[in-house]
């Protein structure tokens, strides 16, 4: 057992995280128009015994009830490849510099990680620091 769902359930939530993400774009961005029209399309129209079939997204938006235009857009963010972030990422050469370093620091709050390959597998560990306590 790997603590996984079955394939098909697996496949579902994918199809509906993407037709939820469709839904909730803004109304000037290029495929909103086309997204608003999916879901009525099929609703309006029976598809059944037709010779043409119903394209994806519009089975996909109909299948799980999305109407993008009840559905809250979502503004979206964008950074620019040339944008900085305020985080400074910092490796001590030795643990008795990182120790050191940790009681000098003056930043309120101090994440620290930890990844490493044990015995072929790979595993990660994070701690973030208030002052002395541990959060």
């Amino acid at each position: 057992h790997a603590n996984m769902l079955p394939f098909q359930q697996n496949l579902k939530n994918q199809c509906h995280h993407a037709t939820l993400g469709m839904a909730t774009l803004q109304t000037t961005h290029s495929l909103h128009k086309g997204i608003a029209t999916a879901y009525h399309c099929l609703a309006e129209r029976n598809f059944e015994g037709n010779k043409r079939h119903a394209p994806p997204i519009h089975k996909t938006f109909n299948e799980f009830k999305v109407n993008s235009t009840t559905t809250e857009t979502i503004q979206s963010v964008r950074h620019l490849s040339e944008s900085t972030t305020d985080v400074e990422t910092h490796i001590a050469e030795t643990k008795e510099r990182a120790y050191k370093e940790d009681e000098m620091a003056r930043e309120e709050l101090r994440a620290y990680s930890d990844g490493s390959m044990i015995d072929g597998g790979v595993g990660g560990a994070a701690v973030l620091m208030e002052g002395k306590r541990r959060i």
